[in-house]
This record gives structure tokens, sequence and C-alpha cells, in this order.
């Protein structure tokens, strides 16, 4: 260390100075960085996995990691499984497969668990504290600390959490989004400039003991990367633990990380530079560097370098590890035994004859509900599984918005843009103006809000000006269907051509569709297209609920979108060229499943030809009773006994649990509709429709493996790890969330930014909802086939070979394992008990 660097005088010459060359610190950047998954904002709000920046590594070896750097946790503590043992859920015989499983493939250390062992510890589990069972659990194998960790642990301080605080501040000011009456002066600068220029004046954070906070800061280097090298520098940090240091500095503040992430893929999709997360570890070093001064706190680097190599080069596999991976895998093999027991595939005796309608959901597992019930109405109904975006990678650009929503899934970017419109404009005048009124006046109230004249005397005045307002919202009682705007406004064609989209882009993409779908032939009189969307009031989260596939928005845009293409006469001549032939009196159907209220709205009815009205009139006959049994069957897992109660939860702006959106997902599921017909899923499958015959190059297989179920396991393991890891992988009590710059939100006033889910997503407030399991994929395939695909796919296979994801085969009626070494393993029944709830 440079022994110039303990005058604060000369602070800031020698942290500004240093070597010209920094590869070596952007190459550790670049590594932290290729770890953190980002985080979307509300208004697009998608799930991500976060652990998918460790599908290189082993399951346990990532466990291994986070657990020396760390409080991140993956495995749920021994006993979460007791409760299971106990009521037989989990029996012995899961465990001893779960072993056999583990050493087929290769999981070191398998082959020393002892079935009896673990038994005895199950049936002397430690009560846990907290209703979450593992809310605050620190890793006990931790090694590496941040200085702020390390003194907060020895004197009882909350350093720590103060410089977490010190840093939403700035980020919160810095990306805000208009929510602030007060904006940054420095916005315009990257976040390493503008937290220099504003963290040099404010004093804040010297007032609680960080003297000379502000001299160190006007000092620090031009370039967050330079700043980075500098700090570890003064920290005395050897180049060996960098990586290891800046991961754990990045995980320290995991909702920022993530939200730097998102950044930097949005600018570089706009061909923008960014390097906020860079920013983002240079603040959190410089908290730490004048902490580590201020109180002269000393750390031992040689030692934990040492400690650090050997945890590493020892296996990963350590005792409480390996029995905590054994349960998870037992209760995964248990629920696994139940779904394949339960497919029984068995041919419609009525496939020859032509269907009322062919409705086509999305795979999100709120469908398989209803559809159940629906297939149980009539004979005459066909259903279907699809990715909820339908294939249409567009932004749907709505009347009066200066942006559009980004209508497709996480993984891939709009190819074009489709306007909301009306065939009468009129129409679109009226909702134009109404829509630019509402905005001017809602912009002129919050004006008036945060006021210099208004802000003081606001809520004295005009507080009790909410009353009735705010009574009525609570004693709201009523059903309000948020998709009841009229037909017609909806996506139309125009601007396509200037996008570069002509005929013939339009009739591949009608063509990838139907062969996405599997409907090629045998089509109905109704072929029915249907999105989702949750109906909610006062859920900052709201986006979470809605469909994934169409990037945390409802689908009935894409939905009405493709069913107005596939109705277009020159597409349909064009199709029949390429063996596609849709009859005449086909007509296909844009539609919105309401998931909170289970309604199903039709679209665009009016332009169906007159000749089909009466098979509409059916269908919604259909429908109806349809919804009332979903609704009966959800309504026991929600309080409240009548369907009234679900609707109230609509429309309730006091309502934490509107519905339980994609709590219980286990399994996806690839295959035609006969192979689950019979079973009850109870609301844990994603069904995505595919026939093998009708694909001989499987290339509808490969995209179905490379997207829809990626999308799924990144749901999957959202939902994981906000059970697993609740304290950064959750975004904690809905009660006590706030909004922050209209893009995320905070748990209370301050803390780090929140990702995840809320436990009341995932917890009833007496036991969890959601079983945390991680994905089994299910393919009605040849093995060949799937195993071909998946080797011509890195990522696809690091999920696989590394226990991140389980995946079966049914072939000629057997089900077969793909063992982490990329082997087929037969799998025999296990004898257990029914239930799949």
């Amino acid at each position: 260390m440079n022994p110039s660097l303990n005058h604060e005088s000369s602070a800031s010459t020698d942290l500004a100075s240093g070597q010209a060359d920094h590869t070596g610190i952007y190459s550790v950047i670049d590594s932290v960085w290729q770890r953190i998954m980002p985080v979307f904002p509300l208004q697009d709000f998608v799930a991500v996995n976060p652990y998918s920046g460790y599908s290189e590594q082993t399951f346990l070896q990532a466990t291994g990691l986070l657990g020396t750097i760390s409080n991140h946790q993956t495995l749920l503590p021994v006993d979460h499984f007791a409760a299971q043992l106990q009521d037989g859920s989990l029996q012995k015989q899961h465990l001893n497969t779960a072993i056999d499983e583990m050493v087929a493939d290769g999981v070191e250390g398998a082959e020393s668990v002892d079935v009896n062992q673990i038994l005895a510890w199950l049936n002397h589990p430690e009560q846990p504290a907290d209703p979450h069972p593992a809310a605050a659990s620190p890793a006990q194998h931790r090694i590496l600390f941040m200085t702020s960790e390390s003194i907060d642990r020895n004197t009882g301080s909350d350093w720590a959490a103060t410089i977490v605080n010190e840093i939403t501040k700035h980020c919160s000011a810095h990306y805000d989004q208009g929510q602030a009456a007060w904006a940054s002066p420095y916005q315009d600068l990257p976040l390493y400039q503008a937290w220099k220029s504003a963290a040099s004046l404010d004093r804040s954070i010297e007032i609680i003991g960080l003297s000379n906070f502000r001299r160190l800061v006007k000092q620090l280097p031009a370039t967050p990367e330079a700043a980075i090298e500098a700090l570890l520098d003064e920290l005395g940090v050897p180049d060996q633990l960098w990586d290891d240091y800046l991961l754990c500095v990045a995980l320290t503040i995991p909702g920022w990380a993530s939200w730097t992430k998102y950044r930097h893929r949005q600018d570089t999709h706009q061909g923008l530079e960014n390097n906020d997360f860079a920013a983002l570890l240079a603040m959190r070093l410089a908290y730490e560097t004048v902490l580590s001064k201020k109180l002269k706190w000393q750390t031992h680097w040689p030692s934990l370098a040492n400690r650090l190599a050997e945890a590493k080069a020892a296996s990963p596999s350590n005792l409480q590890n390996l029995i905590c991976l054994t349960l998870q895998r037992a209760a995964e093999i248990a629920y696994r035994s139940q779904l394949l027991q339960s497919m029984d595939r068995q041919p419609n005796d009525n496939q020859s004859t032509r269907k009322l309608a062919q409705m086509v959901f999305c795979i999100d597992t709120r469908s398989e509900r209803y559809r159940r019930h629906l297939e149980s109405c009539s004979n005459e109904m066909a259903t279907y599984g699809f990715a909820g975006f339908f294939g249409v990678p567009m932004e749907y650009e709505r009347l009066a918005t200066e942006q559009g929503s980004v209508n497709v899934p996480a993984l891939i970017q709009p190819s074009f843009t489709v306007k909301e419109g009306s065939d009468e404009a009129s129409v679109e005048q009226t909702v134009t103006q109404r829509r630019l009124n509402w905005q001017s006046l809602c912009q002129a109230w919050k004006n008036f809000q945060c006021s210099a004249v208004g802000m003081f005397g606001y809520v004295e005045s005009l507080g009790l000006l909410y009353a009735p307002k705010l009574a009525k919202k609570t004693l709201a009682r009523f059903s309000k269907d948020a998709y009841s705007a009229t037909d017609r406004l909806g996506p139309t064609f125009r601007g396509l051509g200037p996008q570069g989209i002509n005929k013939s882009d339009q009739i591949n993409l009608a063509e990838s569709i139907l062969r996405g779908i599997g409907i090629v032939d045998s089509f109905a009189r109704l072929v029915v297209l249907c999105g989702h969307g949750c109906q909610t009031d006062n859920n900052p989260l709201q986006a979470g609920l809605q469909c994934g596939a169409c990037g945390g928005h409802a689908g009935d845009a894409n939905a009405r979108f493709a069913a107005k293409l596939l109705n277009q006469p020159m597409i349909r001549e064009a199709l029949a060229k390429r063996g596609i032939e849709i009859p005449l009196d086909t007509v296909f159907v844009g539609a919105l499943h309401n998931t909170t209220t289970d309604q199903v709205q039709l679209f665009e009815t009016d332009q169906v030809p007159d000749s089909h009205q009466v098979d509409i009139d059916d269908l919604q006959e259909l429908m109806a009773p349809a919804s009332a049994k979903t609704r009966r069957e959800r309504m026991a897992d929600l309080p409240g006994n009548q369907a009234q109660d679900l609707f109230r939860r609509s429309a309730d702006w006091s309502e934490v649990r509107p519905e339980w959106g994609l709590a219980g997902n286990a399994a996806f599921v690839v295959g035609s509709r006969d192979l689950t017909k019979r079973a009850n899923l109870s609301g844990r499958t994603f069904l995505h429709s595919y026939d093998q015959t009708k694909d001989p190059q499987s290339a509808v297989l490969e995209q179905i493996m490379t997207a829809p179920l990626i999308v799924a396991h990144w749901i999957n393991l959202q939902y994981y790890a906000s059970v697993v890891n609740p304290v950064y992988n959750s975004s904690g009590s809905k009660t006590v969330h706030n909004v922050v710059g209209r893009f995320g939100i905070l748990s209370g006033n301050g803390g780090d930014l929140q990702t995840g889910l809320p436990f009341q997503s995932v917890h009833d407030g007496n036991q969890l909802q959601h079983q945390p399991l991680r994905l089994l994929g299910v393919i009605d395939a040849a093995p060949e086939a799937v195993l071909s695909i998946i080797k011509q796919h890195e990522s696809l296979q690091d999920l696989v070979q590394n226990g991140w994801l389980n995946l079966v085969v049914l072939h000629d009626e057997t089900f077969h394992r793909l063992t982490g070494k990329l082997q087929w393993e037969t799998l025999e029944p296990i004898v257990q008990e029914t239930s799949l709830a």
C-alpha cells in the first residue's frame, strides 16, 4: 500500500494517478458483470432467473461459491422438508432414488449420503423463528466480507445498511423517470460522473461519521474502472482476489447491480455505451475505503486469499449441502413420479369430427385449469398451448402514448411496431383527445401537490375530499372488466411497409404461427387465439402477473393482431401454396383470459360473419361454466368461499393477494393434448402443444426448447429464488412497498432496489403457496432429437448437465431421464399418493 495514502491530503493525487493500462480491471469487471442478471422496470416487470450467471457451474459449485462470498442461498434448510416427511408426500424411496440419480449425474460425494442419517436429521428439525423458512439464514461457511460488514459483525454497527441507503439515494435520483418533483441536475451525465458531482457536495454521509468523504470523491480518477483499481489498491485487496471481491461487492447491492445490467442492455440495443455497473462498484468501494481509513480497519488479505483458495480447491459437496440437495432432489422426484403417472395417452374418439372451436391459450400454468374445465364442458372444444405472444415479435403503440409496450419475451427484441387504431377516424380522435386530457389533468394535479404553495396545505385542505373515493374503493364488491374497451380500437397493419415488413414477411409470420401451434389441418369453424392478463388495483408489480411472453403485458394485442393476420385472404392463398389450407368457413378470433376473474373476452365479434354468430354464441355459452368451474377450483387456495370474492379482489386497492400468479409452477410439458387431457395438473404445469409427426426436421421442437422452455425456466427459478433466498431475491412485503422513480420499488424508504416476487406471492401468511422445485421438462419426442438440440446449444446443455433443469422424454410410451452426463436412463415407476396439489 502506498504510504502517502495514509495522509488524507494526499489521497486525491495518488487515487487519481496510477498505471495507464487498466486492461486487467476491465476483464475482472466484465467477469463479475456476466454473473449479474437484469431486473426489468415496473411497466415491463418479467421473470428473470437470478442464478443464470452461474449456470456454467454445477448447482453445488454455485452454492459453494455464493456461500463463501455472500449470504445468498440456493438450497432450503433441512427443516423445510420435515413436514413433507410427516405428511407422506416425501418418502424414503424418494430419498433412495434421489441418491441414485445424483450418483448417475456425477454429483461428487453423492455416493456417501446415507438415507438413515437424513431421516434421523429430519425427525429432529429445528423450528424456524420466521414464517418464511429461509428468511435471513446466513451462510455458515462465508469467508469474504465487505469492510462495512466485518465492522458491523464485530461492533454491532449498521454501516453496511447506511452505505446501501446512500447508494440508493444517488441511484434513485439519477434514474428517476419523472416521479421526483425536483429532478437531479446531473441526470444527463453517466452514473459515475453524476454521483461524483452530487457526492462531492453532499455533506450527509460526513455528518453521520465518514469525514473527508467529499474530498476523496472529488479526487477519484475520471473513469469508474480506474477508480475501482485505485480503491482496490487503497484497500489492499491483492490482484488474485479482485474477481471474488468485486462479486462480493455486487452481491451486497444485487438490486442496483441488476438495474445497471438492464440499463446496459437497453443502451446496447440503441448503440450506446454504458458503464453504470462499473460506476456502481466504484461508488460502493469509495464508501468502504473511507470507512476503513476512518476506523483504521485492517484486513489480513493473505490469510483470506489462502482460505478462499482452499475452499475452491475443496469439494463443494460438503455434508450439509449434499443432504439439502438430496432432499431437494427427492421432493422433485416425488412430484415427477406423480406427474408422469397421471399422463395417460388415449386417442380422442372424436378426432375425425370437426370441432366447434380450437382455442389456443398461452403456455402459462394458469391456463391449464381453464383448458381442463373448458374441455370438460363439451367434446366440441379442442385446446392448444403456445407462447402467449403468439409468435408476433411486436411493440404495441397505443394512441396518445409516447412509448409503446414491448410485447415479446425478454429473450428477444421486437421486429416491428404495431399501432393501435380504428377503422373510424372519429373514434381515434375521441380516444386520443380523452387520453391527452387525462394525462394533462394528472400532471397538473401532481404539480399542485408538489408545488411550494400547495404542498403544505394539500393534506389539510383537500385530504377529506378523498374520503368518498377511498370509501368507494374500500367497499367495492363488484366485477369490473379491465379489458372492456370498445372493439373498435385494436391493432392495425398501418406502417408495417415503411418498417420493412412486406407481404412475404407477413406470410412467413402467419406460417410460423400455425406451425408453431401445430394447427396446419383439420381447422375448426372458429380458431380462437386467447392471450391472458391480470386485473388488480394499486399494485406496482402488476406486470409480474401479466403475460411473461408478452414482456409483462396483457396478451390481447398480440392475439388480435395474429387473428387479423390469419383472416386476410391474401395470407390464406399464400399459405395454401405452402401446404396449409385454411377452409373458407374458418374464422380466427382474438380473445383475452382474465386470470384474476377467469372471464374470457372475445374481440372483434362484430366483424365475424353472420354465418358464424351462432357459433360465437355457442362458444360463449360453453365458456361461462368453464369460467365458473375454474373460479371454484381456485377459491380453495384463497380466502373467501364465493366467486364474488375473486371479483372483489380484482378491484380492491388494499388486496395484497389478488391471485397466486404462477405460484406452484413445477413442470413444462411439450406434447399433444391427449397426453395430459385426463390429468388434473392443478395449475402447476406449463403446457406447450407439439406433434413430432408434423415436425420431421425437429425445427419446431428446437424453437420450443430454446425459447419457451427457457422462459418457463426463468419463471421457475425466479419463484424458486424468491422462496429460497428471500432476503436478496424477493421484494419483501407488499405492505411496505414504495415506488421509486417510476421504475422500481423499495421496501420502506431505503435499502437496496427490490427484485423478485413479494412475500405475498409465494406465502399465504401461514404456509408456502409455492413449493420450490427446479423445473421438470417433459418432452414427447425422440430422445436422439432432443439430445441433438441440447448439444447444439451450449447454454441449454449447461442447464441440464449442471443440474439447473431436469429433463425427461416420452418415447415408445416409456419415460427416460437425461442424466447430468447426457445419457438416457429409463425411469421406473415409484408407487405413492396420486395428488399433484
